[in-house]
C-alpha cells in the first residue's frame, strides 16, 4: 500500500451512521475528460489509499479491482510504452492487492500483487518492484507460508539499502519465527528497530513513510505470537498503539492488543482494552483481518466466568460483530457496499 502521507481532516462516516462523502471516479481509456491518463490513474489510486488509511479495506476491494482492470487497460493501449503509466498501473495494482489481503480475498489479492510486479518491471520501476515484493512476503507470512517468504527477503536483501532493507529485514524475521528460529527471529526484529532508527536516507521511496516504530513494534509483538511469548506479545502490542494522527492504525494496534489480553487470560486489562478503545470505535475501520481477531478475542471474553461485567460486555461485542457482517457491510465485490463501485468498461 501507498499511503499519502497527509492525514484527512475530514472523517468518513461509517456505514449506518451516514452515506459516504467521498466517491471514487469512474476511469475510461482516455483519462478523466479525455485528459492525461497517467494522472486519471494516481488520481483514483490516491482516493483509494485515502478511504482505505482512514476506513479499512472489507468495503473497497470491488472498487481496487475495478480501478486496477481499468488503470490495465489504459497501460495495454498506450502505443507509446509509457514508462510512468506502467508504474501507475503497477501502484494501482499494488493497491488492489493489499485491499485484498485486508479483506481476506487472498487469491484476488495475490493476483493483483504479481501483476504490480509484473508491470513495475516493465515500467523499470524498480522501487516499485521492491513494494510488490514486500507486499506478497507479508501476504506469505499472513498464510503461514514462511519458506517463500523468507526465499523473497533473502535475495531482496542482497540488492536493497535504507527503509526498503529494513522493511526486508522486517518481514524475514516474521517468517524466521514461523520456522521456529525463535533466536534468528528476535536478532532480525532488533535488526529492523536499530536500522530505522538510523534515521531515512534521501533515497527511501515515498512509499516508506509508514514504516515507523510502532508498525515494527506490531510485527515485533506477532512474533511473540508465533513463538508462544504471551506476556512478550501482549508488551509489544501496547507499544503499537502509539500512533499519534494514524486512527485506522491505532485501533488495529488496539484490537490485536485486546485479541492477546484474551489469549493470555489478562481480563482486567482485556475489560478495559474492550470497553475503552475496542467498542467505542468497533465499525469504524472495516478490516476482516482485524474482524477475526475480534471474533476470536469476544468468544475468549466470554469465557471469563469470574467476572461477570466482562462477559456482559463480551455477550454485547459478539453482537455487535455480528451487526458487522450485516449487507451494507459486506466485502465480497458485486454485494452492496458503502462505497461507490467502478463500472469501467472492460
Amino acid at each position: 500500500m501507498t499511503p499519502s502521507p497527509t492525514p484527512l481532516r475530514d472523517r468518513i462516516p461509517c456505514c449506518g451512521r451516514a452515506p459516504f462523502r467521498d466517491r471514487i471516479p469512474c476511469l475510461d481509456h482516455r483519462g478523466e475528460d479525455g485528459g492525461d491518463p497517467e494522472a486519471t490513474v494516481r488520481a483514483t489510486t490516491g482516493r483509494l489509499i485515502a478511504l482505505d488509511t482512514r476506513i479499512g479495506a472489507r468495503d473497497l476491494v470491488a472498487s481496487a479491482a475495478s480501478a486496477a482492470t481499468a488503470a490495465h487497460h489504459l497501460a495495454r493501449r498506450s502505443h507509446t510504452g509509457d514508462r510512468e503509466l506502467l508504474s501507475a498501473a503497477a501502484e494501482a495494482h499494488q493497491v488492489a492487492g493489499w485491499i485484498a489481503y485486508d479483506a481476506e480475498h487472498q487469491r484476488l489479492s495475490r493476483r493483483m500483487s504479481l501483476e504490480a510486479l509484473r508491470l513495475a518491471n516493465a515500467a523499470g520501476d524498480r522501487s516499485m518492484e521492491h513494494f510488490a515484493l514486500t507486499q506478497i512476503a507479508m501476504q506469505d507470512v499472513h498464510l503461514h507460508r514462511p519458506a517463500e517468504a523468507s526465499h523473497l527477503c533473502d535475495t531482496a536483501l542482497t540488492e536493497t539499502r535504507g527503509s526498503v532493507r529494513t522493511l526486508f529485514t522486517l518481514r524475514a524475521a516474521r517468517a524466521a519465527a514461523q520456522r521456529g528460529e525463535r533466536t534468528r527471529a528476535l536478532g532480525l526484529i532488533h535488526l529492523t528497530h536499530s536500522r530505522h532508527r538510523e534515521g531515512p536516507r534521501d533515497d527511501d521511496p515515498p512509499w516508506a513513510w509508514w514504516l515507523n516504530e510502532a508498525e515494527i513494534a506490531w510485527h515485533h509483538a506477532m512474533i511473540h505470537v508465533d513463538t508462544g511469548d504471551r506476556a512478550g506479545a501482549v508488551e509489544r502490542f501496547i507499544a503499537s498503539t502509539h500512533r499519534p494522527g494514524y486512527a485506522r492504525a491505532v485501533f488495529v494496534a488496539h484490537a490485536a492488543l485486546l485479541w492477546a489480553l484474551a489469549r493470555a487470560h489478562a481480563w482486567g486489562e482485556a475489560e478495559t482494552v474492550l470497553l475503552r478503545d475496542v467498542l467505542p470505535r468497533l465499525g469504524e475501520v472495516s478490516s476482516v483481518r482485524v474482524e477475526r481477531m475480534l471474533v476470536e478475542a469476544a468468544r475468549l471474553l466470554d469465557t471469563a466466568g469470574r467476572r461477570p461485567s466482562l462477559r456482559d460486555a463480551a455477550h454485547g461485542f459478539i453482537v455487535a460483530l455480528g451487526a458487522l457482517r450485516s449487507p451494507c457491510h459486506a466485502a465480497v465485490p458485486g454485494t452492496s457496499s458503502t462505497v461507490d463501485v467502478l463500472t469501467c468498461a472492460g
